[in-house]
């Protein structure tokens, strides 16, 4: 079983060298950060070249497409590159997630390969800003009304999704800001079993 690790990049620094560093040692992962049109930074420019060092692909996007194109393009290289891939992972690159945390996931995949994945957060841990529960707050609720589900964490950026429905995961709207929320409603309305895993 192979799993596509998706990053979107827009501004990496280091910290994104040292996740990336420790994603590729698992055997069973291909990581991929796609550079969603950032500057030709001389600082950038030596992180990517770092990264690549270290085992990892990073693909290049001329100008900015936004967070949704960003994750479609690692999808679509990872269908193309990796003849036995069972699924992908998205996260963010601003540390928020732990290496472990997106091996809980993949851990998740294995168990459960008709199952979409969400490594959901303690929102009410201390370091959790007041208006990213709010936001995320009035997101689950509109997501309840949506599909019937609830999420605590409807707004995580850590997502495990079975090669099957890469093909939701593509055709969905590319809205920057939305794209996971679009496509796990999408997925949702179609009886995809959700499941959720929470981060340490």
């Amino acid at each position: 079983m192979k799993i596509g690790i998706i990053i979107p990049s827009d501004c990496p620094d280091e910290k994104l060298v040292k996740f990336a560093g420790e994603l590729v040692q698992r055997e069973d992962t291909m990581v991929v950060v796609v550079d969603d049109g950032c500057e030709e930074d001389i600082v950038y420019t030596r992180i990517f070249q770092m990264l690549e060092e270290r085992g990892t692909t990073v693909l290049h996007h001329k100008h900015r497409l936004g967070r949704g194109m960003a994750i479609k393009t690692g999808m679509r290289y990872a269908i193309k590159q990796c003849g036995q891939l069972a699924a992908v992972v998205t996260v963010d690159e601003d540390g928020w997630y732990s290496p472990e945390d997106v091996f809980r996931v993949c851990n998740q995949l294995e168990k459960k390969r008709d199952s979409i994945i969400l490594g959901t957060r303690n929102l009410k841990a201390g370091g959790v800003p007041w208006i990213y529960r709010a936001k995320n707050a009035v997101a689950s609720f509109q997501f309840r009304l949506a599909t019937g589900i609830t999420c605590s964490d409807v707004l995580t950026r850590l997502c495990g999704i079975p090669r099957k429905y890469l093909d939701i995961a593509l055709a969905t709207e590319n809205d920057s800001g939305r794209y996971e929320r679009l496509f796990l409603t999408e997925a949702a309305k179609t009886k995809i079993p959700l499941e959720f895993t929470m981060n340490a």
